[in-house]
């Protein structure tokens, strides 16, 4: 389901799982990322080399009904869904998922 994807991703992002928050990833959002460990591990003089996940930096993010009310599946067919968060005093932020390999992933704007 959908909510039930978003949900975890936003919990896990609000606990900074980014090995988690990785699975909830599609694969063009995983391969940038992927490009942009790359391009740092060849910059970087010392230190161990990032993996994709490590590049993310979500700071605060809506996790609990404490912020926000419900997650509302706005519509969905078999390639994407749309999604809101409805906070409290009724407004809403707006979510797309689309389903790749059989799964719900999100796409973020890198």
């Amino acid at each position: 389901d959908p909510r039930t994807v978003l949900s975890g991703f936003l919990t896990d992002a609000e606990y900074q799982d980014m090995a988690n928050v990785w699975e909830y990833l599609s694969a063009e959002t995983r391969q940038k990322l992927d490009q942009m460990a790359s391009a740092f591990n060849a910059s970087a003089e010392n230190g161990s080399p990032r993996k994709g996940y490590e590049m993310l930096r979500t700071g605060h993010l809506l996790s609990s009904t404490r912020e926000y009310r419900k997650i509302e599946l706005v519509s969905s067919d078999d390639t994407s869904a749309v999604l809101h968060i409805i906070l409290h005093d009724e407004t809403y932020k707006t979510v797309t998922l689309h389903r790749e390999e059989g799964r719900w992933a999100i796409d973020l704007p890198i």
